[in-house]
């Protein structure tokens, strides 16, 4: 039995999951409330709602689960990348159990648990996981393709500046809709009949044919666009609604774009799967074009249950049954804002 902690952010999770990693409970304290009014998370409110949250949480997993302490056998917890004072809140937290408890402590890299979340059921066992996959991690803080085989991960690329779903907060702010972004430009962008020409963005691209993602010139081409032509979600609604779609385009054309650049580039054997995670794969047009872009290619696509598209603690007591490194001293694990 493995007690999962997650505090990388701005939501306080603990999940209990089975060896074979089926999910007892998952539960989560989201703080969106607490961060709409600033447009975006504010790292020292989120700490403070850790503090208050996390032991309340746990408590509350074990009694969800019939569960005592002593049936814990080890502890999972985010370690990094994050927010340092989100992630004290949890390392601090889970040394302590492991040092009470006497049990180990496995400190997770919160990326890795994105990437096997795909993987994750609501009900039962994981799927097993093929020997190689390829992962399209895209959120708030990332946006990152790799390479797994045989649980080794490997970074095929990344973002050079703002991260997709960043991109989709700060754009959904300048034109006045509610913070988290995505889910209200996507909502928008469904609306109506909607005109994908009247809006456009280019795609782009390194003089070195780098395959990095970047995101900050769609985003200061849509705050400059939505400033010429008055959108904002007080302004007409078939304006907001054309201006939501194209701009949600062209961030899930620069996905597919990279993505068909690396495909082809594998070496053999090719992945057999290819999976989403984070966040921003709860989007809807994106799931519908990446279940598209499976078949054309004949290689199986895993979408993640939408549970565990944001960051949730399931998604890292399962990245603790694949990590190779396995338990360490609790006094060994610390923080850290940046994990490469």
């Amino acid at each position: 039995m493995i007690l999962g902690i997650e505090t990388s952010c701005d939501e306080t999770s603990v999940a209990l999951l089975d060896g074979d990693g089926s999910v007892r409970v998952n539960l989560i304290a989201s703080q969106i409330a607490r961060h709409q009014p600033f447009g975006g998370v504010v790292p020292e409110i989120a700490s403070r709602e850790h503090l208050q949250h996390l032991f309340p949480l746990i408590t509350r997993a074990l009694e969800d689960a019939r569960l005592a302490w002593s049936d814990v056998d080890r502890i999972a917890v985010t370690a990094g990348p994050g927010l340092i004072g989100a992630l004290l809140v949890g390392v601090a937290g889970a040394q302590g159990l492991a040092y009470g408890l006497g049990v180990p402590l496995v400190p997770v890299n919160h990326l890795q648990g994105h990437i096997f979340s795909p993987y994750l059921n609501h009900e039962g066992p994981s799927t097993p996981l093929p020997e190689r996959f390829l992962s399209l991690v895209i959120s708030g803080g990332h946006s990152s393709i790799y390479d797994v085989r045989d649980g080794v991960v490997t970074m095929l690329n990344r973002t050079r500046d703002d991260a997709i779903g960043e991109t989709f907060d700060k754009v959904a702010k300048f034109i006045g809709l509610p913070y988290p972004g995505g889910p209200e430009i996507e909502k928008h962008g469904r609306e109506g009949k909607i005109d994908r020409k009247r809006f456009h963005f280019a795609m782009p691209q390194f003089n070195e044919r780098s395959l990095d993602f970047s995101y900050s010139g769609i985003k200061a081409g849509a705050i400059r666009l939505a400033r010429e032509h008055g959108v904002s979600a007080a302004g007409d609604p078939a304006t907001l609604a054309d201006f939501c779609a194209t701009f949600q385009d062209a961030l899930i054309d620069q996905l597919f774009d990279r993505l068909d650049t690396v495909w082809p580039a594998l070496d053999a054997p090719r992945p057999t799967e290819v999976a989403i995670a984070g966040g921003v794969a709860a989007n809807g047009p994106l799931r519908e074009r990446m279940a598209e872009w499976g078949k054309a290619k004949g290689v199986i696509v895993r979408l993640p249950e939408k549970r565990y598209c944001t960051d949730n603690a399931a998604m890292i007591a399962f990245a603790a049954l694949q990590s190779p490194a396995g338990a360490v001293d609790p006094l060994r694990v610390s923080a850290r804002s940046r994990v490469q």
